[in-house]
């Protein structure tokens, strides 16, 4: 698998900021079998390479421990999120963001910008998911093809949590999150954090709608690509936020009502 070849046809250019949500698993089975050695770490560095010196990658970090009342350390708390992220942390090219919960590995141009943002709400604009929603970010997803024929076809995109944020939706609310925290340095912290949170009280869920997903390619959107039984898509950040903002503002055409079996 030439994974330089395919990111050529996304057109990845040099100032870009990107944002990798990757599962790996079926990456790794196929270039087992067909005896190729694969190293997470070589498509970082290919993804480095397209974008430059002027832009900035990110990778999830993310980690739920939190929520639970453990201490999370900025330094050793391992990614929830997948594999990458806890590749990346390894490397001395990355640094890894402030939320104890929705943290970011990153590296690029603006890698201090984004890792000295305090942002103690999880879904805010001033956080580094409001930062790729500014600045035109891209989503690169890895294989993250959802079969549930009634819900999102991609996982792993927690950007239509910050439009219901912005939006106000009516099934979420603040809840605020306290405990420790170790930053760089090693220094004991403690921490509030406000995450919007869905209200269990409620008899639903609420899911993206696999249409989100056809409707991204008829506009041009959304570009996918598969290689070897594996699915990669780019997304345009800021066009499906603003999609998504405004839908979720009227008609909610993108977003599903799941009611729970009484």
């Amino acid at each position: 698998m030439n994974l330089e070849l395919l990111f050529n046809k996304f057109k990845i250019q040099k100032g870009d900021k990107i944002i990798v949500s990757s599962d790996l698993l079926r990456l790794l089975l196929k270039t087992k079998k067909k005896e190729i050695n694969f190293n997470p770490n070589d498509l970082i560095d290919i993804l480095k390479e397209k974008i430059g010196k002027n832009g900035t990658l990110f990778i999830p970090t993310f980690n739920w421990d939190f929520f639970k009342g453990k201490t999370f350390y900025v330094n050793k708390s391992v990614s929830h999120s997948g594999s990458l992220g806890n590749v990346a942390l390894k490397r001395k090219d990355f640094t890894r963001s402030f939320n104890p919960i929705y943290s970011f590995a990153v590296t690029g141009k603006d890698k201090d910008i984004i890792c000295n943002q305090k942002h103690n709400d999880c879904f805010s604009l001033n956080s580094p998911f409001g930062y790729l929603i500014k600045n035109k970010g891209k989503n690169l997803f890895i294989d993250l093809h959802y079969k549930n024929p009634d819900e999102t076809l991609f996982i792993g995109f927690p950007f239509h949590h910050v439009v219901e944020q912005a939006v106000k939706v009516e099934y979420r609310y603040k809840k605020e999150f306290k405990g420790f925290y170790y930053n760089k340095k090693n220094e004991k912290k403690k921490l509030k954090i406000k995450f919007y949170a869905f209200d269990l009280k409620l008899k639903y869920r609420v899911f993206l709608k696999r249409k989100l997903y056809t409707d991204l390619l008829k506009k041009k959107i959304i570009k996918k690509e598969t290689s070897h039984g594996v699915n990669f898509d780019l997304l345009d950040i800021k066009k499906t936020y603003d999609i998504l903002k405004k839908d979720l503002s009227s008609k909610e055409s993108f977003f599903i009502k799941k009611y729970q079996k009484s």
